[in-house]
This record gives C-alpha cells, sequence and structure tokens, in this order.
C-alpha cells in the first residue's frame, strides 16, 4: 500500500469512529427503538365480586373474582386506575399509578371487609378459615382478618391441645366492615 492509500485509509476511519463518537454523544436512535416508555399494567381482582376496570377515565375490561388481565403499552406518566362493582358504577377503590420506566406493573383490587375472632373459650385455639389452619388464638386474645373477598367463608375453632372442634360459622361477606365472630 502506497503513502497515498494509507492515509485514504487512515482518514477514513477516523472519520468513521468521529461519527460514531458525535452520534452517540448526540443521542442518536435506532429507528426501530419507540420514542417514549410504555408500560403493561396487570390488575387481578381479589375483591370477591365481578369488577369493571378503567385507565384514566376510560373502560379497559371486567373482570371475575381471582382473574387478572393487562392493559398494554401503558405511556410514561401518572395514571388513575379505578374499580368499579360490575354494573353498577359504584367505586370500590382508586390506585395511582406512576408509569417510569418499561416493565410490569401489578395492581390487586382487593375489599377493606375484616374478621375478627375473639376468643373467650377459656383455652387456646386453632383458627381455621375455608378449611386452612390460621394459627393459635391464646384465651382473650382476639385476631383481625383483613382484604377478606365478599361471600360466605367457614370459620372453625378447634383446641389446640387435641384439635377437638368447639365452634363453627359461616360469616357472609356483603359489605366493607369489619365482621366479629366470638368464641364462648
Amino acid at each position: 500500500m502506497n503513502i497515498k492509500n494509507r492515509k485514504k485509509f487512515w482518514a477514513t476511519g477516523i472519520i468513521l469512529l468521529l461519527g460514531i463518537f458525535v452520534c452517540s454523544m448526540t443521542g442518536c436512535k435506532n429507528p426501530n427503538s419507540p420514542d417514549e416508555i410504555k408500560a403493561n399494567i396487570s390488575v387481578s381482582n381479589e375483591y370477591g365480586l365481578e369488577i369493571d376496570v378503567y385507565l384514566d377515565g376510560v373502560f379497559q375490561f371486567s373482570l371475575e373474582f381471582l382473574d387478572y388481565a393487562t392493559i398494554s403499552n401503558v405511556s410514561e406518566g401518572v395514571h388513575e386506575i379505578v374499580a368499579k362493582k360490575k354494573g353498577t358504577g359504584e367505586v370500590i377503590t382508586t390506585e395511582i399509578v406512576n408509569v417510569t420506566a418499561f416493565g410490569e406493573i401489578w395492581v390487586s383490587i382487593l375489599s377493606t371487609a375484616s374478621i375478627k375472632i375473639v376468643n373467650k373459650y377459656g383455652e387456646t385455639l386453632n383458627i381455621y378459615t375455608n378449611g386452612s389452619l390460621q394459627g393459635e388464638l391464646g384465651n382473650e386474645e382476639n385476631q383481625v382478618f383483613t382484604n377478606v373477598p365478599y361471600g360466605e367463608h367457614v370459620l372453625e375453632a378447634s383446641k389446640a391441645s387435641d384439635n377437638t372442634l368447639v365452634a363453627s360459622t359461616v360469616v357472609n361477606i356483603v359489605e366493607e366492615k369489619e365482621y366479629t365472630w366470638t368464641i364462648r
């Protein structure tokens, strides 16, 4: 390679490197990359009733109890998720979501109903809800279960010493309040 061709080779290489450097410093974008941040917002229904879901005032979908769905391509910024009882327009909850990066954001719609269990039986009891052991409850103690979904829930109490069933009841959650079960 003669000197003239060598100079052209090095000049072309330097210009190419300067072009890459300038492009990277000025924020050149890939034409296939998105211009703004978009995220997906997944909403799960743990409320107990069917709900309607709105994003920024626009209806998105209905969800059955224990179902979920996703709102895709939500733009960067602050958004309002509103859950309403299906067909009634009654607002259950409003959640504010701040989209700052691409990704998946989860919002769970929960009931605010609770069940307070009071032990006046005289000894420590095992407490079960819907067949699942929740733990022990000492005499003269109480425990509150929060975010209980709408519907019927079977509560049972058995002696901690020998697991003999001493009381049971069915609590039907029909409104957002605290329900109380006292075991005597």
